[in-house]
């Protein structure tokens, strides 16, 4: 069963927060064979996404996630950290070195991860900080099936950056 979203409840993690190294769990995502089929129908109707018997007899050997949906989950979990704390982003800036490790199979169950990287205060924005994350995804083995290192420009807090 996937999380449901917690809506604004929580305290505030502002820039001012973030400690380079520091690793955070996130969300979790259950993938089932309908999910992968209909939105695959949609973004990248490939056998192996769409049909499981095709998906059965392909390289693969059974249904798998397409990447934008892997991506699409990624954004979904990242954003859940089981500390409850509520991320003050005020907007994503980029992504980079995206990869698919393995296969993202009908059935597994992923699990977000995001260690800060980077921190540092923004040059056009006085009241904000730029935080780079390495965030990934592991399945129900501990095998890491994604990465992406994520971009984005986080609120200071107003009681200490004055």
């Amino acid at each position: 069963m996937n999380e449901s979203s917690s809506g604004l409840q929580g305290r505030p993690f502002y820039f001012d927060d973030h400690e380079v190294g520091a690793e955070h769990a996130a969300g979790s995502y259950a993938v089932t064979a309908q999910q992968i089929i209909e939105f695959a129908r949609q973004w990248d109707p490939q056998p192996w996404h769409i049909d499981e018997v095709a998906a059965k007899a392909s390289h693969f050997g059974g249904l798998t996630a397409c990447s934008a949906h892997i991506f699409s989950i990624f954004c979904i979990t990242s954003q859940r950290w089981q500390s409850g704390v509520v991320q003050q982003a005020v907007a994503g800036l980029g992504f980079d070195e995206m990869r698919m490790h393995k296969p993202v199979y009908a059935g597994d169950t992923l699990r977000c991860f995001s260690m800060v990287d980077t921190a540092r205060l923004s040059r056009s924005r006085p009241g904000c900080g730029v935080v780079i994350y390495h965030t990934y995804l592991v399945n129900q083995h501990d095998e890491r099936v994604f990465s992406i290192k994520a971009s984005t420009l986080m609120a200071r807090d107003p009681a200490r950056s004055g």
